[in-house]
């Protein structure tokens, strides 16, 4: 089931965030990114982003292999900011944006409501709208819920 109320991504953030995926992939590998909320309860909005090659600076070989220290880099961050991770972003080579047999079994926050999101073409799409952008929540077990941008209940949406 979607996150409720959605995430909300600021469009500035969204813009700056879609153009580093794409500039990292350098057209012809995946590229990710965590995004990052401030750790309040209630928080919803997105406030930053980190890309996976900043944590695991290895981790972009053609497909993403994020290895575990990435991942204490990662949380030390969210510690000393004050931010948690609010969903995570990579993208696929060619227009398709669900999910791969091994991005299925690999979530990179294996927690039931976790979203992950896709961008097509080595994140050469849209800067302006979440069109053609891929949106899956994690479900636990392995199971998925995906989403367009104009699903009902799609658990992101871009705001001013």
């Amino acid at each position: 089931m979607a996150a409720d109320p959605p995430i909300d991504i600021p469009r500035l953030l969204w813009w700056r965030l879609v153009g580093e995926l794409a500039a990292r992939s350098l057209g012809e590998r995946e590229s990710g990114a965590f995004l990052l909320k401030r750790a309040a309860a209630n928080e919803r909005r997105v406030c930053a982003f980190v890309c996976y090659d900043d944590l695991d600076p290895h981790c972009l070989v053609g497909s993403i292999e994020f290895h575990g220290d990435g991942y204490s880099t990662l949380w030390q961050l969210c510690r000393e900011r004050g931010l948690e991770v609010a969903a995570d972003i990579h993208t696929h080579p060619a227009a398709g944006v669900g999910q791969s047999p091994i991005d299925a079994r690999n979530p990179m926050l294996a927690v039931p409501g976790h979203v992950a999101l896709i961008a097509p073409h080595f994140g050469r799409t849209s800067r302006l709208s979440l069109s053609g952008i891929g949106i899956h929540v994690f479900q636990g077990r392995g199971r998925w819920v995906s989403y367009s941008h104009r699903s009902r209940g799609a658990p992101v949406r871009l705001v001013w």
